[in-house]
């Protein structure tokens, strides 16, 4: 997969009026086009080459791993770093040279129009981030095993929960989820779980506090690394048992998640899948109470290009699935100072629908 990746920047490279290089800084897409996670590194690629650079601590595994892929090398000291790199660059014969417009901190871009002098620095145009949009059979595994672990751990949740229900706290679940899920084969948890109950169900990114829980709907979003690679999952159930409007709330929310997946397939604007929820949560009268987008993609990191955006706002983007994206589905209704309901799975996009990763029950589960 990293000789394919690489092939596919320097096919893009070569497609441009004049042949640039591409210098690659940020951890998601040093990973995306190496496997290998350092903190301190960066990648050069040009039409013909393609160069790894990194500190004295990361530079033996570096070789070992990627001598196959990359010439590795160690950074050039820094008072020789402006002649290397000026020599490399007329060695391949480049002129301008691309950097990742999303990530690069302002110093850096500084540091990189001094040590680049003479050459001519480029946005790179989302080259990489468009690249990622659609994973491949490897990206889909791993993503598949981070989801399989996160549901693992819901089921354990709910037994911790009924166990201690009278004493655990919100801030005992959260802890209890990451803990499970890194004993279980996650490198981390893909984000801050959230676990919030009873009126604070009603913030859709609340923060778990050292209190216990309160009657009502508790609401956990929820997420595993696996080999670099995030998911993401949120189930509502309730402490205690909930009364008619909250029943009526959780179905809503059910069923608008029911008819947005069933409107995901290949070719389908993102939008499509949005109204599909939105005018199901419209109809029960709680429009208003659903704020945020339908959904959005992931992959090294919890939060990827494209997103399933929310169709009642005028915008101009056109989010047409493809095969192979994977997306999240996680409608919600949102009511202030009473509760809260979302509920999130991970689909796969595929030609005439969607792989559903997410296993986890969703009927409303009662505590």
């Amino acid at each position: 997969m990293i000789t394919k990746r690489i092939s596919e920047v320097r096919r893009k490279l070569r497609q441009k009026d004049e042949a640039p290089a591409f210098i690659v800084t940020s951890e998601q897409n040093r990973r995306y086009l190496t496997n290998l996670a350092v903190s301190n590194a960066y990648i050069i690629i040009t039409p013909e080459n393609k160069y790894f650079f990194t500190d004295s601590r990361y530079i033996e595994i570096a070789e070992k791993t990627l001598g196959d892929y990359y010439i590795v090398e160690l950074f050039p000291e820094k008072n020789d770093a402006q002649n290397y790199y000026r020599e490399l660059l007329k060695r391949e014969k480049i002129s301008n040279i691309l950097y990742e417009e999303n990530y690069i901190y302002l110093r850096t871009k500084k540091y990189f129009d001094e040590l680049f002098g003479g050459f001519k620095l480029c946005e790179s145009g989302n080259l990489l981030e468009n690249m990622r949009k659609v994973k491949d059979f490897t990206e889909i595994e791993n993503i598949a095993k981070a989801q399989k672990i996160t549901d693992l751990a819901f089921t354990h949740i709910l037994k911790v929960i009924s166990s201690g229900l009278n004493s655990i706290t919100e801030t005992d679940i959260a802890v209890e989820l990451e803990y499970f899920m890194k004993k279980n084969g996650a490198e981390k948890s893909s984000f801050d779980t959230i676990a919030v109950s009873g009126k604070k169900s009603s913030y859709p990114h609340g923060k778990p506090e050292n209190i216990k829980l309160s009657k009502g709907f508790l609401l956990m979003d929820f997420g595993a690394v696996y080999n670099g690679y995030c998911s993401d999952m949120t189930r509502t159930v309730c402490i205690g048992s909930p009364g008619q409007k909250m029943r009526d709330v959780y179905n809503t929310v059910k069923s608008a998640q029911t008819a947005a997946i069933d409107r995901i397939k290949a070719g389908v604007n993102g939008r499509e899948a949005d109204k599909a929820a939105r005018n199901i949560i419209k109809n029960a009268g709680c429009g208003e109470n659903f704020g945020h987008n339908l959904g959005h993609s992931l992959g090294l990191e919890i939060h990827e290009s494209p997103s399933l955006l929310n169709s009642d706002k005028e915008e101009t983007d056109k989010i047409i699935l493809e095969e192979n994206m994977i997306m999240t589905v996680e409608p919600g209704i949102y009511l202030e100072n009473n509760f809260g309901v979302r509920i999130e799975d991970l689909v796969v996009v595929k030609k005439d629908g969607c792989l559903n990763l997410t296993e986890s029950v969703k009927e409303l589960i009662e505590l």
